[in-house]
């Protein structure tokens, strides 16, 4: 069985009669059941690193899809270093290609009575600043933790690519995956010699699956029956939605590849949804109405986008399953 050919709400109607799709045939379209449903996964948990952190970091969330991105070029600048009794002043240096920007933090430590009596060093290598006391206690940042931990304003993120790590039973995670990743090698490269201006960051995102129902009480216009609506809701129902599993995350993936369609991903991202794939066919052997797919990025304090697309906090991503022309959206109640 193939999905049906896509035609736009402005395209003209493929029956013939010169009108444009949205005030012709697409109206047609039925309910398919009373009781419609849809998968909404949304970020749980998110995390930003360099990748040479990967190794170090310790978590205890599965995070079950990676993004790597690339970001402005965030480096300290030494010479702005003011300090004050009462706070450290540092300006950082983001620059992507030719354009560069300066922003300055104040920031300060509790417990701290002068801060003048702090040490503070740079290491150039690891993008790092160092600050410590007389008795060698202090922290050290990166300068993406230390950007992220200490602005609201955005980061400029661009996708480059997207990927999965569930496996067979769930027990293989995002980190396991990047470890040994030939694409992530091959960004790395890519940017060596090519892309000095940007540097490469990986983004892991933890999902947690809500159930989105419909129910229309009031057209009463349905291909299918009661009985048949009943049977549909108690197999949905029976199916544990909330269990997270690898369907689940293929769906994610798909729809996140689709909507970004980010330079380095192959497969994806001009064929979803489709009813043949067999990685997300447990949605289509249902019969779910539609997937979303929501990004938490006040969380990642960055713009995320790619050529194609830049997500909106108040747009989630969202796909139909099925075809404007032969069955009504979800969400479609009322027109």
């Amino acid at each position: 069985m193939r999905r049906d050919i896509k035609v736009g709400r402005n395209d003209l109607c493929p029956c013939g009669s010169g009108k444009k799709h949205k005030n012709c045939c697409i109206n047609t379209a039925r309910r398919k059941f009373m009781s419609e449903f849809g998968l909404n996964a949304y970020t749980s948990h998110c995390i930003t690193f360099y990748p040479n952190d990967l190794r170090k970091l310790e978590f205890d969330e599965k995070y079950h899809i990676y993004t790597i991105n690339m970001i402005p070029k965030l480096t300290f600048i030494k010479s702005s270093l003011r300090i004050d009794k009462e706070k450290i002043y540092i300006e950082m240096s983001m620059k992507i290609k030719e354009e560069e920007k300066i922003r300055g933090f104040d920031f300060n430590f509790s417990g701290v009575s002068d801060h003048r009596n702090l040490h503070i060093n740079f290491d150039n290598a690891s993008k790092t600043i160092e600050i410590t006391d007389n008795n060698g206690y202090g922290i050290a940042e990166r300068a993406l933790y230390f950007y992220l931990k200490r602005t609201t304003l955005e980061l400029n993120s661009e996708i480059l690519y997207i990927g999965r790590a569930f496996g067979t039973s769930g027990n293989r995670t995002a980190k396991d995956r990047l470890i040994s990743h030939s694409t992530l090698q091959e960004i790395q490269s890519d940017f060596l010699f090519n892309e000095p201006s940007g540097e490469i960051v990986i983004s892991l995102l933890e999902f947690t699956p809500q159930l989105i129902t419909s129910f229309d009480g009031v057209s009463k216009d349905y291909e299918k029956s009661d009985e048949e609506d009943i049977a549909h809701m108690r197999e949905v129902m029976g199916s544990n939605p909330l269990r997270l599993h690898s369907h689940m995350i293929n769906v994610i993936e798909a729809a996140m590849i689709n909507y970004f369609k980010p330079k380095y991903n192959k497969l994806l991202k001009n064929n979803f949804p489709n009813i043949e794939n067999l990685g997300y066919s447990h949605y289509y052997d249902l019969d779910y109405n539609s997937i979303m797919v929501e990004i938490d990025i006040e969380a990642l304090n960055s713009n995320v986008h790619t050529d194609n697309a830049t997500y909106s906090l108040w747009e989630p991503i969202t796909y139909p399953l099925h075809s404007e022309e032969t069955r009504k959206s979800m969400f479609n109640i009322f027109d």
